[in-house]
């Protein structure tokens, strides 16, 4: 990169401005992270768009990282295109400074005297990230995340006001008595992600209505859309993608967990397709994309796949129940135009890459609905 392109890219970037970072500390933003030194103040040349932050402060005298925390920022044109996080000590996080339009020109005319201070966005990691975020919307996200914004691997608990009693001070005779003095610890609802919640509970349905909800869930679907996402179903392809963020980037497990379910409920919505799609275009990109990053070695990576309750592949039995659904359709109704005919070449371009990944085939017909043989007796 030569100067002039360094210096349009510094002039159109955004800046991240993280003041009084503990030393050592691992921080990073998308797909890539540094650990820092003194002199680290930010990240400059930060492309517009939604973008992940995470860090893990460092034990001075261990040199063990502590579990991961992170953030998302949103890089606007042209009046939000600098973010202050200032670490605070006392809560162990990084926490937002909100600028005035005034302070907002003060640290603007700064920058240049802070470049030398500032890191450089890794460019050649963006690709990677946009496959991983392209459906990402700050509004919507702003429905997912902690009412404080702060996403921990680690659970965060208060312990509930305790006064020790002169009774307490003794030695306690057994153990039961010892735990019946230890401060009750609560999670701090601060910290709850507000991911959507998907199972329905079965009294919320008629014999009829649950036996059509497991074949078919588009009704549901729709319903969530209309509570949560202002009827754009995209949101919840935003809500996918920031679960396998918070889980691969911020190592956040309930992401993990809400992946799945958001996996499977999307692929059990029958006629969803029908009406979206674009949007199962979009899912299988969405997933394309995703799934590479588990078949780095996909002996290892496919053990993710396997529910431990059913011991069956999850992620095999939801894409084949979408694959059997369109393969259906196709020959019922033959589905014809541009949008079903590509969704139809990306589905067989999916199977494809799961056959040389994972060596999974989904030519067969389903076990569950092959018929069943019966030998009689002589």
């Amino acid at each position: 990169m030569n100067s002039d392109q360094a210096r349009q890219l510094f002039e159109s970037g955004g800046i991240l401005l993280v003041l009084d970072a503990p030393k050592e500390m691992e921080f990073g933003i998308d797909m890539h992270f540094w650990q820092i030194g003194s002199q680290f103040h930010g990240i400059k040349m930060i492309p517009p768009g939604v973008h992940f932050c995470y860090y893990s402060e460092r034990d001075f005298l261990t040199k063990e990282l502590s579990p991961r925390q992170g953030f998302f920022i949103n890089i606007q044109q042209a009046n939000q295109m600098i973010v202050i996080m200032r670490w605070s000590p006392t809560q162990n996080l990084f926490q937002r400074e909100h600028l005035t339009p005034d302070d907002y020109e003060v640290r603007r005319n700064q920058r240049y005297d802070m470049d030398h201070l500032l890191g450089a966005y890794p460019l050649d990691t963006y690709r990677q990230w946009l496959s991983l975020s392209n459906h990402l919307r700050y509004d919507f996200l702003e429905k997912l995340l902690p009412s404080n914004g702060q996403i921990c691997s680690a659970n965060v608990y208060n312990p509930n006001e305790h006064k020790k009693t002169t009774h307490e001070c003794t030695v306690p005779k057994n153990l039961t008595e010892a735990e019946s003095r230890l401060p009750k610890m609560t999670a701090d609802p601060q910290f709850a992600l507000r991911f959507t919640a998907i199972e329905k509970k079965s009294s919320d349905y008629s014999g009829s209505d649950l036996t059509q909800s497991k074949l078919d869930r588009t009704d549901e679907l729709e319903r969530i859309c209309l509570e949560r996402f202002d009827s754009d179903i995209h949101g919840l392809l935003c809500e996918l993608q920031m679960s396998f963020i918070v889980f691969f980037l911020g190592h956040l497990y309930d992401g993990f967990e809400q992946w799945k379910s958001l996996f499977r409920f999307i692929c059990s919505c029958k006629r969803a397709f029908r009406r979206w799609p674009n949007v199962y275009i979009d899912f299988l990109q969405t997933i394309y994309f995703q799934l590479k990053y588990f078949s780095a070695d996909s002996t290892t990576g496919e053990h993710f796949f396997v529910d431990i309750d059913q011991q069956e592949n999850y992620i095999y039995k939801s894409l084949e129940n979408l694959f059997v659904n369109l393969s259906t359709f196709n020959d019922n109704e033959q589905m014809e135009g541009s949008d079903t005919e590509k969704l139809l070449d990306r589905a067989e371009k999916m199977k494809k890459f799961l056959n040389e990944t994972y060596k999974w085939t989904f030519d067969d017909e389903p076990d569950d609905e092959k018929p069943i043989i019966v030998e009689l007796n002589e």
